[in-house]
């Protein structure tokens, strides 16, 4: 049972996984993998008061480090959440501060099952469990995800929720709003159908060309020299760079490579296997051509 709880984690398959960490704790109660098994499998399937619950049940009998920290980050999360107003629908359970962002929340709502149909069709793909999107005031957001100022919003790969800030929103969505909530559902995406092994350049690429960038239409031939030559540090750096590594991907392989490259890294659980599989090289190696090439084009 243990050995088939640990496949169906790493599988994403939250109910298979749930039913077998409870297989596990009916032979043993205090199984230390059952346990924390079950308590993941419940946060992933927007479970987390009844994770919290089991968690401090077992704790009470047996002290476990594991349990107890997955507890607490649990916990922590359920005190972001406090006294919020919930949505439940098919794909998506919505919470936001009461009654003064309830249109809002309906309109995100709208948006978010017009984006996820896009998706589906963009990536051949529908991620199995419901995505939990949580809505916060603007201190509210940066108290609970630890995210800097500039964020729009996040994606958390421990519990698979979407947190994004509202504060001032009416339900007009603004443009940056509307690109916000696509990206990170792109994130879910990927997390979902890699099973959370596409390394960060991909994921941030991926979402950011899910949400209509290209780097053409972000830099001028002076930036993108800047870019090129190394010039654009950090973070900006970082996710500009991700941007066109996953553009060269698209110029290779197109979207049908993208989404073959999701897949076997879910598959094989290793970036370097996928990529030979999908694109005839490994990661280094498609990393390289792709800085050549781009110092080429547009370098000093």
């Amino acid at each position: 049972w243990r050995n088939l709880l640990t496949v169906l984690l790493e599988a994403g398959d939250w109910v298979g996984a749930e039913a077998t960490a409870r297989e596990v704790l009916a032979l043993s109660p205090d199984d230390p993998d059952g346990v924390r098994g079950l308590g993941y499998a419940l946060i992933r399937q927007d479970r987390s008061r009844e994770a919290a619950e089991a968690l401090r049940a077992s704790l009470e009998r047996r002290e476990d480090p594991g349990a107890r920290a997955l507890l607490a980050q649990i916990q922590a999360g359920l005190r972001t959440e406090k006294g919020m107003t919930e949505q439940r629908l098919a794909y998506f359970n919505v919470r936001y501060d009461g009654v003064a962002h309830e249109d809002v929340g309906r309109e995100i709502l709208r948006q978010l099952e017009r984006h996820r149909v896009t998706l589906i069709q963009a990536f051949d793909f529908e991620p199995r469990a419901t995505i939990p999107v949580i809505l916060f005031s603007q201190q509210g957001y940066y108290d609970a995800t630890g995210a800097p100022a500039w964020a729009g919003g996040h994606y958390d790969n421990f519990d698979g929720r979407i947190r994004v800030p509202i504060g001032g929103l009416t339900t007009a969505l603004t443009p940056e709003m509307d690109g916000t909530l696509v990206h990170e559902l792109a994130h879910a995406f990927i997390a979902s159908r890699s099973r959370g092994v596409a390394p960060r350049d991909v994921h941030e690429g991926v979402a950011q060309f899910m949400e209509g960038k290209r780097l053409a239409s972000l830099l001028d031939r002076e930036q993108l020299n800047a870019l090129a030559d190394g010039r654009i540090r950090g973070v900006m750096g970082f996710y500009l760079g991700a941007l066109s590594f996953v553009e060269f991907l698209m110029a290779e392989r197109g979207q049908g490579g993208i989404n073959d490259l999701l897949q076997a890294l879910g598959d094989t659980g290793d970036v370097e296997s996928a990529f030979r599989k999908v694109y005839g090289r490994g990661y280094g190696q498609v990393r390289n051509d792709w800085a050549n090439r781009f110092r080429r084009d547009y370098g000093s």
